[in-house]
C-alpha cells in the first residue's frame, strides 16, 4: 500500500534521568542489566502493562519494540559506562497512521530521532515513545529503563525475560551482542536415522572445519565455516543492528561443483535445517559457548 513519509516534530521521545543510587566502582569484569517497565496513566491512576529484564556482558545493547493501538516504536539502546554513572543513548524509529489519501488508501507517518541520558548506575530514565506528556493530557504511556551492573566471573552470555501483563500492548526486548565465538552442533539426518552429533567451537569470519558424518556404511564430509550475514539493505535496519547477533553457517561439499548452502540464525539453540542433494538434511543449532 502506498505510504507517505514525513518527519514529525510532535512525536519526539524524551529520555529524562530519574533518581538512583550509584553502585561500587567498576569491577574488572561485570554484567550489565536493563530493567524495563511499560506504564500507562489514565487520569491519576497508573498501571503496569509489561516488564522486561535483559542482561549480558558489558557490550550488550538493547533492542526494543512497542506497539500500542496503531502506533509503533522500535529502538536500539547502548551504554557508555563511567565510574559512577552511565550514558544511555538510544536511536528510535516511530510509525503511526496520519490519515488517508484521496483514493482512500492509508497514509503513514514515520520519524527517527536520537536521545540520550546520563544516569547513576542503578538509576532510571523515562522514555515517552509516542511524544511527551502535555498539560491536561488524560492518558499517557511511557517506558521506564533502569541500568545496573554486577560483578561476573569470566565470560557471560546474554539473557532475556519479557512479561506481558496487558495484551493490549505488543512489547519485546532483546539483547544485542555480536558473538565472538559460537558453539555449533551438527547432525546429519536421513529419513528416521540421525548421525552422532558434532559440536564445533567456531569463530565468525575465520578458517572453517571439515566435518565427517557416518550413516550406516556411508561416510559424508562437509567443509563448514561461520560468516556474518550480509549488511542490511535499509538504513533503518542498519541503524537498529537487526543482524548484529546473527551468524550464518556456510556448508560446502569438498570437490563438488554445487554451490555452498547457507543458513543463518541467532544463538538461540533452535534447530535449523539445510536440505542436501540426495535427500539428506543437515540439522544445525547455534549457541553461546560455555563460560571461561
Amino acid at each position: 500500500m502506498p505510504r507517505s513519509w514525513r518527519r514529525s516534530a510532535l512525536a519526539a521521545a524524551l529520555l529524562v534521568g530519574g533518581p538512583g543510587s550509584p553502585t561500587s566502582a567498576q569491577a574488572p569484569t561485570y554484567r550489565v542489566t536493563y530493567r524495563l517497565r511499560v506504564v500507562e496513566r489514565t487520569g491519576i491512576d497508573t498501571r503496569l502493562l509489561a516488564t522486561a529484564v535483559v542482561s549480558g556482558p558489558p557490550e550488550t545493547n538493547l533492542r526494543l519494540s512497542l506497539q500500542a493501538g496503531t502506533a509503533e516504536l522500535q529502538g536500539l539502546l547502548a551504554t557508555l559506562p563511567e565510574p559512577d554513572t552511565v550514558n544511555l543513548a538510544g536511536l528510535f524509529f516511530g510509525r503511526r497512521p496520519s490519515g488517508r489519501s484521496r483514493r482512500g488508501l492509508p497514509l503513514w507517518e514515520e520519524d527517527s530521532y536520537r536521545r540520550w541520558a546520563r544516569i547513576a548506575w542503578g538509576g532510571s530514565a523515562r522514555l515517552h515513545p509516542f511524544g511527551p506528556e502535555r498539560p491536561g493530557q488524560r492518558r499517557a504511556l511511557w517506558v521506564e529503563i533502569a541500568v545496573d551492573r554486577e560483578s561476573a566471573a569470566g565470560q557471560t552470555r546474554p539473557s532475556e525475560e519479557v512479561s506481558i501483563i496487558d495484551p493490549a500492548v505488543a512489547f519485546n526486548a532483546q539483547a544485542v551482542v555480536p558473538p565472538r565465538r559460537v558453539t555449533v552442533r551438527l547432525s546429519l539426518v536421513r529419513g528416521d536415522t540421525a548421525s552422532s552429533p558434532h559440536a564445533l567451537d567456531l569463530v565468525p569470519e575465520s578458517a572453517g572445519r571439515r566435518v565427517s558424518f557416518t550413516l550406516g556404511r556411508q561416510r559424508s564430509e562437509f567443509d563448514v565455516t561461520l560468516e556474518r550475514p550480509e549488511p542490511p539493505r535499509t538504513g533503518r535496519d542498519s541503524a537498529l543492528a537487526v543482524d548484529a547477533d546473527v551468524v550464518c553457517l556456510r556448508l560446502l561439499v569438498p570437490g563438488a561443483a554445487e554451490p555452498a548452502r547457507v543458513r543463518c540464525g541467532r544463538l538461540d539453540n533452535v534447530a535449523r535445517r539445510l536440505a542436501l542433494t540426495g535427500g539428506d538434511t543437515l540439522v544445525a543449532t547455534f549457541g553461546w559457548p560455555g563460560a571461561r
